[in-house]
């Protein structure tokens, strides 16, 4: 350190001494005159909030983050898919859902995701405020300084830094950088080479490792955010009352109206006007508009205004929705529609079967009339069931209802709901000289549904129920969900079978039935009947029906969410509020710090004070975190300035920076060795060996 401050007789401004009653004097070089010595002096001053200025500011950035980083996570949560409002749901969910406002142009739409942005901001500005941190922690350092320096015994003394300590703590309060803080911990790290460690370089150094530590786990935790963040696709409901979306279903009223006009004109039949739904209803068939409407749907045509579908998760109930012709896409809505459901019994093992295994009577399974061939008799003993054919029955009171006359097979056709129905089908083998071997190495023909000698036949007993429902279509999911369903009254389940009866649907059911049949297990057969027969038999009626109005609407619009896990959010969020602690409990361990104040002499030209007063402990962190201070001790101006030049407020002010040729500076290697010479003289004022404290 001598070599610092080290000048030759040249450069000593002026020497102190006491002239009796002319008392302090100093000699001007210079002139060789005699001037008075300024008269510095101190007065302990008040105690005063040291620091507060810089703790604010490192408070209102961490902990204004904090609120920002917060406040727009819980605030722009997005409730349906986070699961829930509030911190508790995203620890839940595992992640924040937000609500992203979005952008677009003529050619593209995107999302900000704003808590990165935050997230950013705040790592890059933490970075800055270490250097704010650390002149907290040298007004704690140079409390200890001041009060250490003024004590005599050697145990004070050796709690002060020597002048290589005195360099470490000029980097360590001035950067904090890594570099700083590996020549720190180098020095530390080296006691037999090294005097003891003051106390104040100590706490120095661990806060300075503290501060770069907290302030690289926030980058961590930063960029952590970042690699886990992502914007996510839904599609967003928007309540929509603008129009009226005409996606339910309704027994269109005007068929019986049209239907009593049309039996008014046939005299063939009568001239009494029926009231609807009556035994005649089964002429409404007749219609070629309403049984092509059933066509296309049962065959899921392309331009078909009604679809049949069936509810795994609702007993395979199937439902009729809005055909591929109406346009649904991105439409949630609930809408009333009708609905029926089959339950189907194999009956080709409860009947009496002949040596071959093939089915010749039903009546000890309740069906005297199955086999069913055209033309015999009630009693008559079916010999050869390829004379069969494929039928679909509505049994009323132990009668078979379409056999050639649909309902009107039936003295009575009116139905109770559930209706009962049966089913006989057949297929042929297509393959000549194998007719048995339908299910393989199958031995156990009672695990079969169907007979397989000479054809593969079923029949089955069904109960049918129809239904009128509400449902719910998810358009975000594509998924359709049972709202509620009730049994429709007998008179309207009448009217929905009738297609079924007159056989509209049954070559399509045996169709649809004819691999499964043939090649699976009873269980699977029957599930694939009730299935096909309840889709089969309301499709086949769906001409029956005409759009109504549906409830619930919203339109989807597809929205870009921002999803950022909880895991980096918490940390992230806790590392800012640990930081803001360490600034807190800093400065509230020297902010009621004993100081004095300096007093400065007057100018004897003007009767004034040079300045006024200033705070010791400022100075002394001036000293600690600007190297501009020990420039200007080691560089006088020799203008008489000097000693007022020390206590200037600004750094800058410390130092002479006078236009003479004399204090142009040059550095490299001399006589005396490698250090910073005088330009104009050559002499050297600082050595490599002072500069390496730097």
């Amino acid at each position: 350190m001598a070599s610092l401050l080290a000048h030759s007789e040249k450069d000593v401004l002026s020497l102190a001494y006491t002239d009796g009653s002319q008392g302090h004097t100093t000699i001007d070089e210079k002139s060789g005159a005699k001037v008075p010595a300024r008269r510095w002096s101190s007065k302990p001053s008040k105690h005063r909030l040291v620091g507060f200025l810089p703790t604010a500011v490192v408070l209102i950035i961490t902990l204004g983050f904090v609120v920002l980083i917060l406040g727009f996570l819980l605030r722009m949560q997005y409730v349906p898919v986070q699961g829930g409002r509030g911190f508790s749901a995203a620890v839940k969910h595992g992640s924040f859902v937000l609500d992203e406002e979005e952008w677009s142009d003529d050619t593209s739409s995107g999302g900000h995701l704003r808590v990165l942005i935050l997230s950013a901001l705040a790592s890059h500005l933490i970075s800055d405020t270490s250097s704010i941190l650390m002149t907290l922690v040298a007004y704690r350092v140079g409390a200890q300084w001041l009060r250490v320096s003024k004590e005599g015994h050697s145990t004070g003394i050796a709690q002060n830094p020597t002048p290589l300590q005195y360099g470490l703590l000029v980097r360590l309060m001035g950067s904090s950088s890594i570099s700083a803080i590996g020549a720190g911990c180098a020095y530390a790290a080296s006691p037999r080479t090294r005097p003891q460690l003051p106390r104040l370089f100590k706490q120095a150094l661990a806060m300075s490792i503290s501060v770069w530590v907290l302030a690289r786990l926030v980058g961590l935790a930063d960029l952590w955010l970042h690699t886990t963040s992502r914007s996510i696709s839904i599609l967003r409901p928007i309540p929509d009352s603008s129009q009226a979306y005409m996606l339910a279903a309704q027994f269109n009223e005007t068929i019986c109206p049209a239907m009593r006009a049309g039996l008014q004109d046939d005299d063939a039949l009568t001239s009494a006007p029926y009231p609807c739904l009556s035994e005649f209803e089964d002429f409404v068939m007749m219609d070629d508009s309403m049984s092509n409407t059933g066509f296309s749907v049962m065959a899921n045509e392309s331009n078909t205004e009604w679809r049949v579908i069936t509810l795994a998760d609702a007993a395979d109930l199937a439902i009729l929705i809005p055909g591929p012709a109406v346009d649904t896409l991105y439409t949630s809505y609930t809408a009333s529609t009708f609905a029926v459901r089959a339950s189907c019994t194999s009956l080709n093992s409860l009947c009496t079967r002949d040596e071959t295994r093939m089915t010749t009577n039903c009546s000890q399974a309740g069906y005297p009339r199955l086999p069913y061939s055209v033309g015999e008799g009630s009693d008559a003993v079916i010999r050869n069931t390829t004379q069969i054919n494929d039928f679909v029955f509505g049994v009323v009171d132990g009668e078979l209802a379409g056999k050639s006359l649909g309902s009107l097979d039936l003295k009575s056709p009116m139905t109770s709901n559930p209706a009962k129905m049966a089913v006989q089908l057949r297929w042929d083998t297509r393959v000549q000289g194998a007719t048995n071997n339908v299910h393989g190495a199958a031995t156990n023909f009672s695990d079969l549904a169907i007979d397989t000698y000479p054809s593969p036949t079923l029949y089955a007993d069904c109960s049918v129920s129809f239904f009128n429902a509400t449902v719910h279509l998810d358009a975000a999911q594509n998924a359709w969900s049972l709202v509620n369903s009730t049994l429709s009254s007998p008179e309207f389940a009448t009217t929905l079978w009738l297609p079924a009866l007159w056989q509209y649907m049954t070559e399509q059911l045996a169709a649809d039935l004819i691999v499964t049949a043939r090649a699976k297990p009873k269980d699977i057969v029957m599930a694939a009947l009730n299935q096909h027969l309840a889709r089969l038999t309301l499709g086949a009626a769906s001409g029956y029906f005409e759009p109504a109005k549906a409830t619930d609407v919203n339109y989807l619009v597809p929205t870009l969410l921002g999803q950022y896990p909880i895991g980096p959010v918490l940390a992230l969020i806790t590392l800012l509020c640990l930081y803001a602690l360490l600034a807190l409990l800093v400065f509230l361990s020297s902010w009621w710090t004993t100081d004095e104040n300096i007093i400065s002499p007057l100018d004897e030209s003007n009767g004034t004070s040079f300045m006024q007063e200033k705070s010791m402990l400022v100075l002394t962190r001036t000293w600690l975190t600007n190297p501009l201070a020990l420039v200007g001790a080691a560089f006088p101006g020799e203008d008489g300035q000097d000693d007022v030049r020390s206590v200037a407020k600004q750094p800058s002010d410390m130092v002479y920076d006078g236009n003479d040729t004399d204090m142009r500076l040059a550095i490299g290697l001399t006589n005396e060795g490698f250090g910073i010479r005088k330009r104009a003289t050559g002499q050297k004022v600082v050595g490599s060996e002072g500069l390496e404290a730097l």
